[in-house]
């Protein structure tokens, strides 16, 4: 019961190990897979987040330029006016028109005034807006309308980093010539007109950047962008929208851009990366985190129901082997108390032979009593000897012996029960010189047991020709003695148990034998097995050969 519950054991663990690792194998596949459709779904998702950066900032690109195309249109409209005539040498009818349209003017949030063809300043509302009598000649803003003769908007260095101005510049045109100009400034951060209204808290900046790379909003760049070269970011868009991350220089930046149509601006949209593709990556980590937990539930599961089940099967083990024990007990008290009965009654007889019955035959009686006693008293010794060797275990204490020589002598102790039984014993040695390291006493133990049980099948019985052959040879680095009868077999109901202890298939016998004998055998490195097929009965001793 001990080995088959072993090997039950055995079964059950690597099955249990199989399933696990199935398991695992299938989940790990579910994990990749689950992993691969996350990635293509988070890249999915940032080129869509990428995508509406770009579209809005599209939009709101497109709806400042039309406010300032609006604006140059309205300072374009008040240029055509009969009021504004700058060859007349009066400036009061263009005073009046500035300060009836543009007092506290909602399109031009910082003033408007008019410059003449020479440059000089003529008139500016409000008044301080810009300094009487200064001359705009050589700014570019102011050359750029001169030879173009078309509306523009630029930016306005100021010596002060708190406004973002940009000017409106619309030249005054009559009779075909270049008279002068009408400017309306706007400052960019007063009403927060550019304002980050997209992608709440992702924005680092919104920026306003001509071609040149000018920045016209903000007045102070964020720390994350100081040292940006824009002209080198805007070169390659070619006046078409765009979208980058920056992967090099800054990093975690996308930064998408839109032409302002018909000026010389670009919008710049400036999100940081990990807010603007957080949902998209917190929606990736709270899936996975999902998909693996569904996938190692069931894992978790398993081990636990599978250590109860292993609990419960030790328990049951345990419980087996006890009452396996205990049988195996009992079935040795029981064969122990028979072989002392029997013992003691061939004692008592022996005792009644010599005490009973009258004077004449008494030597004779006496002499087979004491024979009797003999024999009884030998038998309840050898038993009690294998008792002890079996509960004590087996020591051995190898030297170099001849196999072949050695199993001779010990056939040749048994010839004459051989004889007495009519059975013919035949010793065939394949070679000679057969060496092995063992115990001498505890080989001829297991010999003995062999040749005395093989006897032990012909007692009594009537066959023909019984017959014991024992052979010695070698198997590649072992040397083996088979033992073999022609004698009915080893019965089935006793072949799986042989070699437990206290199981024999003799009516008569204690079942010590053969459990000690395979004892002995596995005690020096070798093996005894019965081995299947043919007729009778046949065991097989290996023991390791001496090694020259």
């Amino acid at each position: 019961m001990g080995a088959e519950g072993a090997s039950l054991s055995v079964v059950h663990a690597r099955f249990a190990r199989a399933v696990i690792l199935i398991y695992l194998g299938t989940a790990a596949i579910a994990v990749v897979l689950l992993v691969v459709v996350l990635a293509t779904d988070l890249t999915h998702q940032k080129n869509l987040a990428r995508e509406t950066l770009l579209l809005e900032t599209e939009v709101r690109a497109y709806y400042l330029g039309r406010n300032l195309r609006q604006l140059a249109s309205e300072l374009t409209r008040l240029g055509l006016r009969s009021e504004v005539n700058l060859l007349d040498q009066n400036v009061e009818p263009e005073r009046g028109l500035l300060r009836l349209t543009h007092e506290r003017s909602a399109f031009f949030n910082v003033g408007v005034a008019v410059v003449g063809a020479d440059g000089v300043l003529v008139w500016s509302e409000p008044e301080n807006f810009l300094p009487r009598g200064r001359t705009y000649e050589r700014e570019n803003w102011f050359q750029v309308a001169l030879r173009t003769r078309r509306p523009l908007v630029a930016p306005v260095q100021r010596e002060h980093n708190e406004s973002s101005l940009l000017y409106v510049v619309s030249p005054i045109i009559r009779n075909g010539l270049f008279t002068g100009a009408l400017l309306g400034a706007i400052d960019l951060t007063l009403g927060g007109g550019l304002d980050p209204e997209i992608h709440p808290g992702a924005h680092g900046a919104d920026l306003l950047v001509n071609r040149e790379g000018q920045v016209a909003y903000p007045p102070q760049l964020p720390d994350l962008l100081a040292g940006m070269r824009w002209r080198e970011l805007l070169d390659p868009a070619a006046g078409e929208p765009f979208i980058k991350d920056m992967a090099a220089g800054i990093r975690g930046l996308v930064i998408a851009g839109a032409p302002l149509h018909d000026t010389d601006f670009f919008l710049l949209s400036v999100a940081r990366s990990e807010i603007l593709f957080g949902p998209a990556r917190a929606r990736l980590v709270t899936r996975l985190g999902s998909g693996t937990a569904l996938a190692l539930f069931p894992i978790v599961m398993f081990v636990f129901l599978l250590r109860r089940s292993f609990r419960i099967f030790e328990r049951s083990e345990e419980l087996a082997l006890r009452g396996e024990r205990l049988r195996m007990l009992g079935e040795a008290v029981n064969l122990i108390a028979h072989e002392v009965k029997n013992s003691l009654n061939g004692l008592r007889v022996g005792l009644d032979l010599m005490l009973q019955g009258d004077r004449t035959g008494l030597e004779g009686r006496q002499r087979q009593a004491i024979g009797g006693l003999r024999t009884e008293i030998e038998r309840l010794s050898n038993f009690t000897t294998e008792l002890l060797s079996f509960s004590k275990g087996v020591v051995p204490r190898p030297v170099s012996i001849d196999l072949t020589e050695f199993v001779r002598k010990v056939v040749d102790l048994h010839r004459d029960a051989a004889e007495r039984e009519g059975v013919i014993l035949d010793v065939s040695p394949e070679q000679s010189d057969l060496r092995v390291r063992a115990d001498p006493s505890l080989v001829h133990v297991v010999i003995a047991n062999l040749i005395g049980n093989a006897l032990d099948v012909f007692a009594g019985s009537h066959s023909d020709s019984p017959r014991v052959t024992v052979r010695m040879g070698r198997h590649g680095d072992a040397a083996v003695v088979r033992v073999t009868d022609n004698g009915p077999g080893v019965a089935d109901s006793v072949r799986a148990r042989l070699f437990e202890p206290f199981v024999t298939g003799k009516p008569s016998g204690v079942g010590i034998g053969l459990a000690m004998s395979r004892r002995i055998a596995r005690a020096h490195g070798g093996d005894l097995i019965l081995e299947t097929g043919g007729t009778g009965a046949s065991f097989l001793l290996t023991l390791p050969s001496e090694r020259p």
